[in-house]
């Protein structure tokens, strides 16, 4: 009980991270030679699109709760209003995970020209969500760059780079329709899942210990 009061964080960091690994290649590619919605029916139609989303939508209820329980424990020091940020954008971030799995069900109407909307939803969740949670997780990776000590704090560094790509990735792909931008989706989870991991294992660092003033020796 004590290993998950009180590495709890650490153990759901660390499955985050190894279920993006296993579930992150898994997600179909697109090549760009079609339009966004054609792209997108292609996508839904491959066998992999379940497995792949399932496994990358419990990775990210993972790295949210990771996150959640190191807020509430104030288990980072010197980073905490950076995790709370991170840790809030994670877990609305899952909103947009599940309505990515669920856009599968409107691959016939993508093909088709019919209405989609649960995949239109995925869409737009993504276009808002995908900057918010990368720009979170940059700023907490950044803020262990700074604030930690020793070798822990280069954990960060994959957090960074993940995040800045995870922000730019979808917005990037509606500005750049013709663009083939599906190896910045892929850095970015894989980046995403070597931050967990590498945050995971290391832990962070203790709080420095406050001296407690002496009392004077009676004479």
């Amino acid at each position: 009980m004590n290993l998950l009061r009180n590495h709890g964080w650490r153990l759901a960091l660390v499955a985050s991270g190894v279920v993006m690994l296993a579930g992150g290649p898994m997600h179909p590619a697109s090549d760009a030679e079609h339009p966004l919605r054609e792209e997108l029916a292609i996508m839904t139609a491959h066998p992999d699109w379940v497995p792949a989303h399932v496994l990358i939508m419990i990775s990210t209820v993972l790295l949210a709760a990771g996150l959640v329980i190191a807020h509430r424990r104030q288990a980072w020091p010197g980073v905490q209003r950076a995790l709370g940020f991170a840790a809030v954008a994670v877990t609305v971030y899952v909103v947009e995970t599940a309505f990515h799995l669920a856009a599968v069900v409107d691959s016939h109407a993508l093909h088709h020209g019919g209405a989609a909307p649960v995949a239109f939803t995925h869409l737009g969740l993504s276009l808002l969500l995908y900057p918010v949670t990368g720009l979170a997780v940059a700023y907490l990776a950044a803020r262990q760059l700074a604030d930690w000590s020793g070798p822990r704090r280069f954990a960060g560094l994959p957090g960074v780079v993940g995040g800045l790509l995870h922000a730019v990735s979808v917005p990037l792909t509606m500005a750049l329709p013709d663009t083939e931008l599906t190896p910045a989706f892929a850095g970015a989870s894989i980046l995403f899942a070597v931050w967990a991991l590498a945050t995971g294992l290391a832990g962070a660092p203790r709080p420095a210990a406050v001296a407690t003033p002496r009392e004077p020796v009676p004479v």
